[in-house]
């Protein structure tokens, strides 16, 4: 068995996710070399029912977001995990249709401190930090995930309601 077989298996019995650095450390080999080896996996998975994803220092299997209706209707929406408040729903489209944004331009559209749903939806890996915007006290930058347009049942952000013509009028406002 080698090493891209070995790795595979810890991913799927390893739960949410995977520190890079710990897969580097344990099998005594570089950083980019897991890297190298992680993305070879992701490519071999790109079209299966469960893909690999790859952020930051962070490595885990998701469902592949093409599956996301036939999961649905297995599962029964009622048996989905949780079904999304109206905080997370308006915090969501808000990300989906501005990102990348910050809390606190997100916080300025809904008019309430989003701390709380912000992480709720980290921890559920609906969205991700994506980098940090460069102003004063440099705040971080969020984006949705694969694991939300799978929840959603589609494969893009494009896919989402008007999503073109809203996002152009959003840039033409941020430019004025």
């Amino acid at each position: 068995m080698g090493i891209k077989e070995q790795i595979e298996s810890i991913l799927l019995l390893g739960g949410d996710e995977i520190k890079i650095k710990d897969l580097s450390k344990f099998f005594s080999i570089s950083i980019d070399k897991i890297l190298g080896i992680l993305e070879e996996l992701r490519m071999e998975r790109i079209h299966t029912g469960i893909n690999l994803e790859i952020h930051e220092e962070l490595v885990y299997f998701i469902t592949n977001p093409q599956c996301g209706d036939i999961i649905n209707m297995y599962f029964k929406q009622e048996a989905k995990p949780k079904k999304l408040s109206n905080a997370a729903l308006e915090t969501l489209s808000i990300i989906a249709y501005r990102q990348p944004v910050t809390k606190s331009e997100i916080e300025q559209v809904r008019g309430v401190s989003t701390d709380r749903v912000i992480q709720t939806l980290e921890e559920r890996k609906f969205v991700r930090i994506c980098g940090k915007r460069e102003s004063i006290g440099r705040p971080n930058l969020y984006e949705i995930t694969n694991k939300f347009l799978g929840y959603l049942g589609v494969t893009s952000v494009e896919e989402l309601p008007n999503y073109s013509e809203i996002k152009e009028k959003l840039n033409g406002r941020n430019e004025n």
